[in-house]
Parts: structure tokens; sequence; C-alpha cells
């Protein structure tokens, strides 16, 4: 299992390890959301300091996980997801599925645990709402 789940007071920190597969991603998944605590968490932290994305861990994949996370959206409105990576090839993976619009909360992606830390310190969520209402009216208008 090349990953390890550790719930905290508010949250949960998720540390993967090794070459990831899209099995292990969506077991770290379905671990996480089918704990009873995650009702009330207010913050992911997924780390991949020292992992790498397996071969088919694909962006469909992740996407469809994306998706996935909208279902659950009911038992959290107010979670927010930093992600921590500094690979490359990690970086890379994350970042093209951070910018699909399907999340159902604020992503965003830092070098180091500690940044991800002080960006949910900050309670980045009025100012994501603010902007994903300032998006849709600017839509409906046109």
């Amino acid at each position: 299992m090349p990953y390890v789940l550790r719930w905290e007071g508010h949250g949960v920190y998720r540390r993967f390890f090794g070459e990831v597969s899209s099995g292990e991603f969506r077991e770290a998944w379905l671990e996480m959301v089918g704990d009873v605590r995650y009702e009330c968490v207010r913050y992911i932290i997924s780390e991949y300091l020292e992992a790498v994305p397996g071969a088919d861990l694909t962006h469909t994949f992740v996407g469809r996980v994306e998706q996935l996370a909208r279902v659950q959206y009911d038992c959290g409105p107010d979670i927010v997801h930093a992600t921590v990576a500094s690979c490359d090839r990690m970086l890379e993976h994350v970042g093209s599925f951070e910018s699909l619009p399907l999340a159902p909360y604020p992503e965003a992606t830092f070098t180091t645990v500690e940044a991800a830390r002080r960006w949910i310190a900050g309670n980045p969520r009025p100012a994501w709402r603010a902007d994903l209402a300032a998006s849709t009216v600017g839509s409906a208008a046109k």
C-alpha cells in the first residue's frame, strides 16, 4: 500500500510514496470518503513528495475521481484540498487535473507541507465561492 491516511483534528493528511497506480489512488480515496470522519472534514492534504504517477494513473482516471468527489460534496461543503509535490512528473499530473473545473472545493498545489497548512489556515473558501459565483453570473449574462 503506497499511501498512509492520517486523520487530524479537522482534516485528513494523505501521504503517497513510490509509484502510485490508479487502483491505489482510488483505494486511498475510497478509504478516505468511507470513513465516518469524512463528514466533518475541513481540509485534505495530499502529499506526493516521495511519489510518482504510475503509467495507469491517467488524466481521464483522475477526472473521474474528481467527478466522484462532487457526489461526496454534500458530506463536506467546506473542504479545501492542498496538494504537496515537487517532482516534475507529479507536478505536471497534478496541474492537469487541478485545471479541470470539476472539484467542488478550492484546490491548490504547494512544494512544502508548511505552505499548504498556511493556505488552509488562511481560509480560502470565501474567496473561492465569490470567484465561482462571479464566473457563473458572467456566463449567464452572455
